[in-house]
């Protein structure tokens, strides 16, 4: 393990895959995703320039509506697309003023006058309304493809990052461990549903230890997993 914290490092080689994707993700010490409502109170600077980084490295940043509302979300060069049923989004964010974010909502059989407001209230914001079939992690990936998009940046929540994980479509993962708990911190892991019990083997790729003690790992998905 290095003792010293490089962003290069941490980022990892190119990759030789047509397409990938990444997740990027900060725990405490034993697994809260979060801390007084937020994974940035988590955070150090270098984890911070890590997700810039990865966004520089990306096409396209997967992340769900209700974590940008909860991070607070501000105005970005980098290409957002955002998943959200309600479409339930504040048009006065500073995400409308950066590139144009991407919409993702699930097509319903029946549109009320509300959602259709909704959608061409976005629009007029300049957000790129998508409506799919329904917002599952293949159904995600198979639009970002078609879009040509070929690196994807994960930024969760935490349920985006749970299913995508049981559909067995991340490939690396940028995992942060802060050496903290606390009594703010939000319930510890991943709450992974399958009628099918699984196990998914990653390789650790890279860990750096940031000189607070914090540590930067970097997990590529092996080729073959273990059978639960």
């Amino acid at each position: 393990m290095s003792s010293s914290f490089s962003l290069r490092e941490a980022l990892g080689p190119p990759t030789p895959l047509p397409f990938e994707v990444r997740a990027i993700m900060i725990t405490s010490l034993f697994g809260a995703f979060s801390r007084d409502g937020t994974s940035s109170a988590l955070g150090n600077d270098n984890d911070s320039q890590l997700l810039g980084t990865l966004r520089d490295w990306s096409d396209v940043v997967l992340v769900t509506a209700g974590t940008v509302r909860m991070e607070h979300y501000g105005k970005t060069n980098s290409q957002l697309a955002i998943v959200s049923h309600s479409l339930e989004l504040d048009l006065t964010s500073a995400v409308f003023f950066g590139t144009a974010p991407i919409i993702f909502t699930d097509r319903t059989a029946h549109i009320s006058s509300l959602r259709q407001n909704r959608i061409t209230n976005l629009r007029k914001a300049g957000a790129h309304v998508i409506e799919v079939p329904d917002t599952k992690p293949h159904t995600l990936i198979s639009a970002l493809k078609d879009l040509g998009f070929t690196r994807v940046s994960c930024e969760g929540g935490p349920s985006l990052y749970a299913s995508l994980l049981s559909e067995d479509l991340i490939d690396v993962i940028h995992l942060t461990i802060t050496p903290t708990v606390s009594s703010c911190d939000a319930t510890f892991g991943l709450k992974l549903e399958s009628d099918t019990p699984w196990t998914k083997r990653f390789k650790l790729e890279s860990a750096l230890a940031d000189s607070d003690g914090t540590l930067f790992c970097r997990y590529r998905k092996k080729a073959t997993d273990v059978g639960a």
